[in-house]
């Protein structure tokens, strides 16, 4: 796997900041406002397979 794609590193981060803002959400606000960043996982998980389709296209 090629750490200099760029969509590898999109995918992580925003899924890392995802991740860091529910953690920041749930404890500062209501325990329920996370429940709306979660549905940004699926999106990251998508642009981590575009990554690894632009890396290893079909021959």
């Amino acid at each position: 796997m090629n750490w200099n794609n760029k969509y590898y590193k999109i995918a992580i981060a925003g899924a890392v900041l995802t991740f860091v803002l529910q953690l920041i959400l749930g404890f500062i606000y209501d325990p329920f406002i996370p429940t709306a960043l979660s549905s940004f996982y699926p999106v990251w998980v998508i642009v981590f397979v575009v990554g690894w389709r632009k890396e290893h296209p079909r021959r």
